[in-house]
């Protein structure tokens, strides 16, 4: 589930490792699907399905085993405040659709639990933890980077932040 490069990768994969049927379910259209155009292209030349315009609603089990997913149709309204078209369900077209497996790639945020525990750090607009050009958070020493600054890019950007953190870590180690 979900519509974003990890989201292809996880099916490619579980398409390699031997999965019969492998679909990748998302809300939006081709058009809003934040993966690369050479990511879906490889996944549908590997023979991925797409569900484009559906919105998992829910899981479906039986005596604690997975039997499927209820997946809901949806439409494109007005750009949302990512730029990309709203998804809105549409009334009464909810289905069960039969799997034996999920992964979800379906973005990340940061949980309540972990928020709860950052206190008064400043958090930006997106929720993400605040940082200056050197890494640093609102709270004087504790720096941050990666996923947690940004919302998740490449592992090579998390990579070079954390270089760069570590380098200003340093400097302010030295005065």
């Amino acid at each position: 589930m979900g519509g974003g490069n990890t989201a292809i990768d996880a099916a490619m994969v579980a398409k390699q490792a031997g999965a019969q049927d492998v679909y990748i379910v998302y809300r939006r259209s081709f058009n809003e699907m934040p993966a690369w155009k050479k990511e879906r292209d490889a996944a549908l030349e590997q023979g991925i399905h797409f569900l484009i315009l559906s919105q998992p609603l829910d899981y479906v089990t039986e005596n604690g085993r997975l039997k499927g997913v209820k997946i809901a149709r949806t439409e494109l309204g007005e750009p949302d405040a990512s730029g990309r078209r709203r998804p809105i369900i549409i009334p009464n077209s909810e289905c069960i659709f039969p799997v034996d497996h999920i992964i979800e790639a379906i973005g990340q945020r940061i949980d309540d639990k972990t928020k709860k525990a950052l206190g008064n750090l400043a958090l930006d607009k997106n929720g993400w933890i605040k940082v200056d050009e050197h890494f640093q958070t609102s709270i004087e020493n504790v720096f941050a980077g990666g996923d947690i600054i940004n919302g998740g890019t490449t592992a090579v950007q998390a990579v070079a932040e954390g270089m760069k953190a570590a380098k200003a870590i340093h400097e302010q180690l030295m005065i």
